[in-house]
């Protein structure tokens, strides 16, 4: 179940909210934990209708569903705050890596506050290992859930000035259950395929190993953390290398041309075309991608230093992400 597990936080922490400045995210605590629950629950009801809705499994997914809203509400509203400030005062300027984390403090507190959540998910996994009783499943789910609409209905007293309206809730739900019946519909179409692949003289031997199922979500994991939260990662460590934020530096004065998300978008085809490489052991066509991202950014690469560093600072850490799920990828499947 840990992988279902990381599934349901990625998609409702990462695409279903806004990633922001601390500030913003306490001023839009009621709607960032509105829209977590919504992502929990459209992935939930994904992966249990790909299981047919199997009681055993669905209880397991359910507990760790609760489990992963009430931790979610009682970290990022109570405990995360005093998590940054105990950081800021133990790394005093005395403290020997108290530059380390001044230069890196937003990378460094978005990987700890990612660890706490993946420790969260072990403990809640490990409960489900050893709860397996249909009835235990439930009434820890039921525990689980009563704690965090507690803890929501004293975050919404808290900030009246949210209101949550009955005509959008609706409106929500209209919408999500369409995706629930579009996703399932594909997902099971690509399980289908996948039950075909099984059956042909594949290259790859791993896709004749493993469950349909089991190649499915392993690869919908791999793609969704290829996806926005690389960007954040590379965005946050690459930021402070960024010529744009010091026009000192930059001898251009169109780093900020393009189509907004552009960037983006490039990124994001390049760490699928470099996966796709790496899976076929195709080494040659991750040096044409990299050669045609260096291409588009030619002028910009031979005229400015400074960006030429920015630049390739971004594209090692996107290969090394890259590669490092493709390991995690081969991890799942061997």
């Amino acid at each position: 179940m840990m992988i279902e597990s990381v599934i349901l936080h990625v998609i409702s922490y990462f695409y279903f909210q806004s990633i922001g400045e601390e500030n913003a995210h306490r001023q839009r605590a009621v709607s960032q934990t509105v829209h977590f629950v919504w992502g929990t629950l459209l992935s939930s009801l994904i992966l249990a209708s790909l299981k047919d809705f199997d009681i055993i499994f669905s209880l397991k997914l359910l507990l760790i569903a609760s489990g992963l809203l009430m931790g979610y509400i009682l970290y990022e509203n109570k405990l995360k705050q005093f998590f940054n400030i105990f950081l800021a005062d133990n790394l005093n300027s005395e403290h020997a890596l108290y530059s380390v984390y001044i230069k890196n403090r937003s990378i460094i507190q978005f990987v700890l506050h990612q660890g706490v959540y993946l420790l969260w998910l072990i403990l809640l996994n490990e409960l489900v290992s050893i709860s397996t009783q249909p009835l235990i499943l439930a009434a820890l789910s039921l525990v689980f859930f009563g704690i965090f609409i507690i803890s929501f209905y004293a975050l919404n007293q808290r900030d009246k000035r949210e209101t949550l309206s009955f005509k959008s809730f609706l409106k929500h739900l209209g919408t999500y259950m369409f995706i629930w019946a579009a996703g399932v519909l594909f997902l099971q179409l690509l399980m289908d395929g996948l039950t075909l692949l099984k059956q042909l003289a594949f290259p790859i031997s791993m896709f004749r190993i493993q469950s349909p199922y089991r190649i499915l979500i392993s690869i919908s994991l791999v793609l969704l953390l290829l996806m926005k939260p690389t960007n954040l990662v590379i965005r946050a460590v690459s930021s402070k290398y960024d010529p744009k934020k010091d026009t000192t530096l930059s001898t251009q004065s169109d780093h900020g041309s393009g189509f907004k998300g552009a960037g983006a978008m490039i990124g994001d085809l390049e760490r699928l075309l470099i996966l796709l490489s790496f899976f076929f052991g195709s080494l040659l066509s991750v040096v044409a991608i990299l050669s045609i991202k260096a291409f588009a950014r030619y002028k910009l690469i031979a005229e400015d230093p400074y960006f030429s560093e920015y630049f390739v600072i971004g594209t090692m850490l996107s290969v090394l992400i890259t590669f490092a799920c493709y390991g995690l990828l081969v991890l799942f499947l061997v």
